[in-house]
């Protein structure tokens, strides 16, 4: 496989819109821990970049100032999510308005469950070595 002219070609960052920006920051912060990165404030939108201790990979939260909903749509997956304590993590998502979309299942050495967030995100916390 060729990378072309590219010395890096890494998955940078995925973004999530939001209807209200400051909720779904407390929502990340307070069931992953996310640290909060650089805050992007424009005329149309305010977005910020959360990411996880040691991971460069961010998740940006975007929140448009227009007022106008955003779909999410049927045409992209589950934002998944590593953790060595499904079960915790898991609880801590419902404990904070979260729903269960798929019940913690085994698959090999892999369990995973997804949650839907308040804003209608999909999740898909992963932990490997377990089985339910």
């Amino acid at each position: 496989m060729t990378q072309g002219s590219a010395s890096r070609c890494d998955p940078g960052f995925v973004k999530l819109h939001v209807p209200d920006l400051e909720a779904a920051i407390t929502w990340f912060d307070t069931v992953f821990g996310w640290s909060h990165g650089q805050v992007l404030d424009l005329a149309e939108f305010r977005q910020v970049a959360l990411s996880a201790p040691g991971n460069p990979f961010d998740v940006i939260l975007r929140c448009w100032k227009d007022g106008n909903p955003r779909e999410i749509g049927n045409g992209w997956g589950p934002l998944g999510v590593r953790t060595d304590n499904l079960d915790a993590v898991l609880s801590g998502a419902l404990a904070n308005g979260a729903t269960v979309v798929r019940e913690p299942t085994s698959a090999g050495a892999v369990t995973f469950a997804i949650v839907r967030t308040p804003d209608g995100h999909e999740i898909e916390l992963i932990q490997q070595g377990i089985q339910v």
